[in-house]
């Protein structure tokens, strides 16, 4: 089967002479480092000769939410880095808009700030390239960009010392329990309850749905509905996608209490923290954050405010695999439970590093499709892939059919 593979642009080359006297010496020095957790491993500098970027508008089905609106494309920048010990591969995501933006970041401006950069840890890198993006990043498109460089690291540098990305982060492989996600605030209630027994007949172990339909009652009535259809022994979580203002939040988590929600889901804005510990305060729905964080920051400040139960990280929204291991150091610090959001193949190794995992998300949008070797769900479990790096490959011939300019 065809993978796609590495082709460097031109002008992100490094001289062959520059590096070809060190480069065979520092691989052999690689290969003879003992395989170990990253926190104890003699760790290396490595270096980036070049790097390229693709870009692919997959189809959806159309659909629609309250805080995205309609959906019908999924966007994937590719990353490809060639180091001299090591490739990797990164992607980011985009649903439908950005993605031509973020390739032109990677390709015009990240590239000059990295190519034939030396370092010692993926995190080294990544606060390089943040320093150097802060004044028009700190977020927004420039964080989606960056996590896709950065998730290409990562994977380099697991490679380069012959272990699973779980490894490299200095965690152990953990089964971890899935739950499934779609977009379907405008599904019909028999379409969502179809939509929930095919999540029950894959065996996962939770669901999760959209609110933030025009009136509280019809979300109610849909819960109310799913509840009943689920029983009390499967986990149901909410989703409002950021639809209401603290008034309305606040009567939807108190009406939703008699469902005994395992969590409601970014009831209001990212930025309103004190809104969210708020609403915490006075409901005992508990609370989920962290899908649309783009910063290290801003998990850090929820922590110190108590504005969530739940963090959800999400590598390619929130920056990086580097901003989500701190997201999860947050976390443990301060006694959050953890999840996650999308990239399902990936995330199975950083919810490795949570003290308190308790999901992973299996999203309706899923990539399976096009992938080398989806995903397996065991018994509505997971676990790392056991390939040195994150395991992630497409399979070229299924995406190249979408590639766009």
């Amino acid at each position: 089967m065809l993978r796609i593979t590495y082709r460097p642009l031109s002008r992100c080359q490094v001289a062959a002479e520059e590096c070809s006297t060190t480069t065979q010496a520092r691989v052999e020095a690689a290969r003879a480092v003992p395989n170990r957790l990253s926190k104890k491993r003699t760790v290396l500098s490595m270096r980036i000769m070049s790097l390229s970027t693709d870009y692919f508008r997959l189809p959806l089905p159309p659909s629609e939410d309250g805080g995205h609106g309609a959906i019908d494309t999924e966007e994937l920048v590719f990353v490809n880095v060639h180091t001299d010990l090591a490739d990797g591969f990164g992607y980011a995501y985009t649903i439908g808009k950005g993605g031509r933006a973020i390739r032109s970041l990677i390709d015009h401006e990240i590239a000059d700030a990295v190519i034939g950069l030396d370092f010692a840890s993926p995190e080294d890198a990544w606060r390089h390239v943040w320093r150097r993006m802060l004044y028009i990043g700190r977020g927004g498109l420039t964080s989606f960009a960056i996590a896709a460089l950065d998730m290409a690291l990562w994977d380099a540098y697991a490679k380069a010392d012959g272990v699973p990305l779980y490894r490299a982060i200095g965690a152990q492989s953990k089964e971890l329990p899935t739950y499934g996600s779609g977009v379907d605030l405008q599904k019909s209630t028999e379409d969502l309850l179809e939509q929930i027994d095919g999540y029950k007949a894959r065996g996962l172990r939770g669901v999760k749905m959209k609110v933030g339909r025009p009136t509280l009652s019809e979300d109610i009535e849909r819960v109310a509905a799913v509840r009943d259809h689920l029983g009390t022994a499967v986990d149901l979580m909410v989703d409002a996608n950021m639809a209401w203002d603290r008034d309305e939040a606040l009567e939807a988590a108190r009406q939703l209490e008699p469902f005994e929600l395992r969590w409601l889901e970014e009831p209001l804005t990212p930025e309103d923290i004190e809104g969210h510990a708020h609403l915490r305060r006075e409901t005992s729905t508990p609370l989920s954050v962290g899908e649309s964080f783009h910063s290290p920051a801003e998990f850090h400040a929820y922590a110190r405010a108590g504005g969530s139960d739940v963090f959800q990280v999400d590598p390619v929204t929130n920056g990086g695999v580097t901003v989500a291991i701190e997201a999860l150091r947050a976390a443990n610090a301060a006694g959050i439970d953890a999840s996650s959001h999308y990239a399902d193949e990936l995330n199975a190794h950083i919810l490795c590093l949570a003290e308190r995992p308790v999901f992973l998300e299996k999203h309706a949008f899923a990539l399976d499709a096009y992938l080398e070797d989806p995903q397996e769900i065991v018994d509505g479990f997971v676990r790392p892939s056991e390939r040195p790096g994150h395991g992630i490959a497409f399979l070229a011939e299924a995406v190249e059919p979408f590639r766009a300019d």
